[in-house]
């Protein structure tokens, strides 16, 4: 997170910095970019020119992570985990929704419905002195505070502990964001290469007239005067959008007075619809600002164009956010309580089908303009390249110089480190809950990291190869099935020794089966404390799979049991079971589970909330756990 860091070495700025205030506390910067793989920077050989990201993997007091990752492997998904520290799943958040603007439509959407700690909270806990701020894309829910009423759920930068926000409710495009929100505006418009607006999502558009359905992307901020507690924008946000979320940066900056704060900055760059500016789309063109193609090689398409625009603007946008803290006293080098981290939500858009291996070469695979370099697969992919991505961290502080890190970091990381470096802690009913996240302090002081288990899952918690699973331990990968996988051989468990063999190219589970049962059984036992934390944390509503195998089924003298008796109530949960005992053991572990009923005939146990017994079948037995 030291994006301050390298702004003084890109602006050869570091003779002066004004004075902090004293006794200052540390403040905090997330930056998230957008659908970005690992080998798109320039400081990992990538083709658009990134000078600022450059600096700042080389300057003093900054790690460049290139064992970093995004806790999910899409957007919703990953976003989450940099708030709560957790895996998604955990928080009820599996997959995307689609809702340009609440305008158009309210979402619906399930996140943290038990309020689970955030980063936003974190701040808060640490003192009145401690402002936050979230600012560009959210898509976690709705920004209404009634949303309910309208059909949605409230689930916004505020309402999980943020004391300002000026973000888009979902993905917007990276030109001419809000051009199509009002028929003024509508010439405005860049549509790149597209030709036409995209990923619209929603009903009927704000602005009236031929506006297209689902086709209004603005901006909102907290405003409690306001009709359902937010105002959105009523300008038109110019060709550059990381500029506007810079320009909503420099404002919560300035008001704050050189006080501490924490602050997560999520930029649209490089999503679909990404349109670069013509001044940049030229300049890369021209190859001032991107490297020529291969000799022989077809000049860049017009998506190329708007990509590789698209990542020298995100990077200009972070070269102004570090100047800016520069400016306003938030100096890295001379003043080094500012921690900043950089990531993206996951790898590069397109899928290489049918095992995940891209045509064309590694910075200019045919299936889109994003690169993972010589890994294999791509956004939503459970190989490298659809979770490793660009990371930064700087704390000058702590860090001596600048140095290479390949221990491994996901973005849940960041709220236990910020915990951690403030002295706060969760709140005492979560204290117990699960925390995939741990602290990097140990990385930033130069100590040794231990290994940890890790997992992925992409768009839903139950283990299906079509859309893939994976846990990785060390060097050791094990992955099963993934989405852009439609052959029989990598459906099937695989082992892969990150060591000697990145790009996931050589499965060696016939050399070491040990190592993949093992693997496999702790991917398992992984699995089943995420769904643990669905039902018995954050209570999620959705769907859920089916539940994780029961404990050892108790002693029968651990239950009290009612034979021949079914119990009235809406079932908690539906489970398989062979025994009574083991469906009595199953609702012991279920901490809203009261009592259960168990049919032996179809070896299934109902699981509720309260005793209730009605006369039942011969093979129907009612239990109550009398130990927990």
């Amino acid at each position: 997170m030291r994006v301050a860091v390298f702004l003084l070495v890109a602006f050869a700025a570091v003779a002066t910095c004004a004075a902090a205030k004293p006794g200052s506390k540390p403040s905090f910067l997330f930056i998230l970019g957008d659908d970005i793989g690992w080998a798109d920077f320039g400081y990992n050989n990538g083709t658009a020119f990134t000078p600022n990201l450059d600096a700042w993997a080389t300057a003093e007091g900054s790690i460049l992570m290139q064992d970093m990752h995004s806790g999910g492997t899409v957007c919703s998904p990953t976003r989450a985990t940099v708030l709560t520290g957790r895996n998604h799943f955990r928080d009820c958040v599996d997959y995307v929704y689609g809702c340009s603007d609440m305008t158009e439509c309210v979402p619906s959407f399930e996140f943290a419905p038990q309020h689970t700690f955030t980063i936003g909270d974190a701040a808060r806990a640490a003192g009145s002195e401690y402002s936050s701020f979230f600012g560009g894309k959210w898509h976690l829910g709705s920004f209404y505070n009634d949303s309910e009423k309208l059909g949605g759920r409230t689930s916004s930068p505020i309402s999980h502990g943020f004391d300002h926000m000026n973000a888009t409710v979902e993905v917007a495009p990276t030109a001419t964001t809000n051009c199509q929100c009002r028929q003024d505006w509508d010439k405005e418009c860049l549509f790149g290469h597209y030709k036409k607006p995209t990923h619209c999502s929603g009903g009927a558009n704000p602005g009236g007239g031929s506006l297209p359905r689902g086709c209004c992307f603005n901006y909102w901020w907290e405003d409690q005067e306001a009709e359902h507690g937010v105002t959105n924008l009523t300008n038109f946000v110019p060709q550059d959008d990381s500029q506007y979320t810079h320009s909503s940066f420099v404002k919560f900056i300035d008001s704050i007075d050189g006080n501490p704060f924490l602050a997560q900055l999520s930029f649209h760059n490089c999503h679909i619809p990404f349109i670069g500016t013509e001044e940049r789309r030229q300049a890369c063109a021209q190859n001032k600002t991107c490297k020529p193609p291969l000799p022989g090689s077809q000049p860049y398409t017009d998506e190329e164009l708007d990509f590789y625009a698209c990542i020298s603007e995100l990077d200009n946008a972070i070269g102004d956010v570090l100047q800016l803290l520069k400016d306003r006293g938030y100096c890295v080098l001379r003043f080094p309580l500012r921690m900043i981290w950089l990531a993206t939500d996951n790898g590069p858009e397109e899928n290489c089908h049918p095992e995940g291996i891209c045509k064309g070469t590694e910075h200019r695979p045919q299936q889109g303009a994003g690169s993972a370099g010589p890994l294999r697969g791509r956004k939503r992919d459970i190989w490298e390249g659809g979770h490793r991505v660009p990371g930064l961290v700087s704390w000058p502080a702590m860090v001596q110089g600048s140095r290479v890190s390949w221990d491994t970091v996901v973005t849940y990381d960041f709220l236990p480190t910020v915990m951690e470096v403030l002295g706060v802690e969760r709140p005492a009913s979560q204290s117990s809950w699960a925390m995939d996240g741990r602290s990097i302090m140990p990385i930033i002081k130069g100590e040794a990291w231990p290994l940890r288990g890790l997992g992925w899952m992409f768009d839903t918690p139950k283990m299906d190869v079509t859309k893939g699973y994976g846990f990785r331990y060390g060097k050791w990968k094990y992955v099963q099935g993934s989405i852009s996988c439609s052959k029989d051989d990598c459906r099937k468990p695989q082992l892969y020794d990150l060591d000697a063999d990145l790009g996931e190219r050589n499965d060696v589970s016939a050399q070491y089966p040990e190592v993949l049962q093992a693997m496999m059984a702790n991917f398992s036992k992984w699995h089943a404390s995420i769904l643990d934390s669905m039902v018995n944390e954050s209570e999620c509503k959705g769907p859920l799979p089916p539940p994780p195998p029961a404990p050892p089924a108790p002693p029968s003298s651990d239950c009290s049991w009612t034979p021949h008796a079914a119990l009235n109530g809406t079932d908690l949960m539906v489970a398989h079971a062979a025994t009574k005992e083991s469906c009595c053991g199953a609702c012991a572990n279920n901490h809203r589970c009261k009592a259960a009923d168990f049919d032996a005939g179809n070896k299934v146990c109902h699981l509720k909330e309260y005793f209730q017994p009605k006369t039942g079948p011969a093979d129907r037995t009612a239990c109550v756990p009398n130990k927990r």
